[in-house]
């Protein structure tokens, strides 16, 4: 028998049968949006941050990279650069920077 993420998938499943697959693969997707940097210096572009809130790792990696596309420079002036990254994580703000390869500096 398949191994299905809840209950309420294993129901589905017997009721459509078994000419369904279960989640046989991903396909990955983009959620358009627009970042506003806090300061821009011809191709600098500069977040200050004093925290990172649920869901900013996942965002400034994106920017990040999208910046490097097109080649721009991002960098993060940093309040507390030894602050976890979020309760619990095991890593600092500065080393989540130095992680993805994102200059930063101390405020």
């Amino acid at each position: 028998m398949k191994k299905y993420r809840s209950k309420l998938e294993a129901r589905v499943a017997r009721r459509l049968g078994k000419d369904w697959e279960y989640e046989p693969g991903g396909f990955k997707y983009l959620v358009p949006r627009t970042y506003y940097p806090d300061f821009v210096k011809g191709n600098i572009y500069v977040e200050v941050k004093g925290y990172f809130r649920a869901g900013d790792t996942q965002k400034y990696a994106a920017i990040n990279r999208e910046m490097k596309a097109q080649g721009k420079d991002f960098r993060f002036v940093l309040q507390s650069p030894d602050k976890k990254v979020r309760k619990g994580s095991k890593i600092t703000m500065a080393e989540w920077c130095d992680k993805h390869n994102i200059q930063w500096s101390k405020a």
